[in-house]
């Protein structure tokens, strides 16, 4: 097939995945149509990573290495810039496409010539590929039924939290370049920031069949602890921005901007707990206060837990006593479910 046919590169932007990169690859592998152009923007890795890759794909692959290291979104941002169609889907390197998902986000396309890009719900799965029920990581619910939000309607869907993942876009190209790419200001919020300025000017479709499994690392501290707020703060900022700018797109602002503050709250609340637990109380009596600053019923949801009414108590009375008390419990008191999307590679 002539290269002017493919209309679709899917990037693999890598740093270090060695780990679950060969399932990664293998989904995107054994995607049986539509034809496409396998890029690999590697960030300079110091694992396996470029191993796995050639040993896997082969000549299917066009391999770049990166001449230093560009980050999160410079790397995205390499990827679209050394893409050749007007299509781009760019995937985690431990995400796994389902069957069928590049064949039907590009149908999407065809039907709806004008979209910025198609995206749709996930599935999410541990380190060994079992999936994750929603009790323990909230599913973003967008509704049961497929829908097509005209320009500017879609901004609604992201002012609370960001529920597309980036494994699960298909962009046009020339969509992310009219909003000029990824932020590199934006580490950890890099997607929902572009999507929001997608959404702002170009028709966005949303699917609700999950055709991409969205990998959870339960081993590892970085999903449930971050030394420090961040990655929180970060969000904060971007939804400061979009309250600021976009109200006029909401269809009740007031409601949802609590509802925005209500769910970082909670993030807050959650990342104080985690922190207490790891000896930090400084981290924790920081991260409580912005909890109760963002949202003050806040309190009375840990007043109705007593073993976390406890924790918090001490926290606050007798923060030495607390981080050298309470670090690593057996279990943790109960908290409300976790809404955070995996970290980004």
């Amino acid at each position: 097939m002539s290269p002017s046919s493919v209309r679709l590169t899917v990037a693999l932007p890598t740093y270090n995945g060695a780990r679950h990169l060969a399932e990664a690859l293998r989904s995107i592998l054994d995607q049986s149509s539509p034809p496409f152009d396998l890029l690999v923007c590697d960030d300079r890795s110091e694992d396996e990573t470029l191993s796995v890759i050639q040993q896997l794909a082969g000549d299917r692959a066009r391999i770049v290495v990166n001449p230093e290291r560009l980050g999160l979104a410079g790397n995205w941002n390499r990827c679209a810039s050394l893409s050749r169609t007007p299509y781009l889907a760019i995937v985690h390197q431990d995400d796994v496409l389902l069957p069928g998902h590049l064949a039907l986000l590009l149908r999407v396309f065809s039907q709806h010539p004008d979209l910025g890009m198609a995206c749709g719900a996930t599935q999410v799965i541990d380190e060994f590929s079992l999936l994750i029920p929603p009790s323990v990581i909230e599913r973003p619910d967008l509704g049961p039924t497929d829908r097509l939000y005209p320009p500017g309607a879609f901004v609604a869907e992201l002012a609370e939290r960001n529920p597309v993942r980036c494994s699960s876009v298909m962009l046009q190209v020339d969509a992310l370049n009219d909003v000029g790419g990824f932020d590199p200001s934006y580490r950890y919020a890099v997607d929902w920031d572009c999507w929001l300025r997608i959404a702002r000017r170009w028709p966005v479709a949303w699917l609700t069949t999950p055709t991409v499994a969205v990998r959870w690392h339960s081993e590892s501290e970085t999903h449930r602890f971050h030394r420090g707020t961040a990655d929180l703060d970060e969000v904060a900022r971007l939804l400061d921005q979009l309250h600021t700018l976009d109200s006029a797109l909401l269809p009740d602002p007031l409601a949802s901007r609590r509802a925005a503050d209500r769910a970082l709250s909670a993030a807050y609340l959650n990342r104080s707990l985690d922190a207490l637990h790891a000896g930090d109380a400084l981290l924790a009596r920081s991260s409580l206060g912005r909890s109760f600053s963002l949202h003050r019923p806040i309190l009375g949801r840990i007043l109705r837990d007593p073993r976390l009414a406890l924790q918090m108590a001490a926290l606050v009375l007798a923060p030495r006593w607390a981080s050298r008390h309470l670090q690593h419990p057996a279990e943790s008191p109960s908290v409300p479910p976790r809404n955070e999307p995996p970290a980004e590679p």
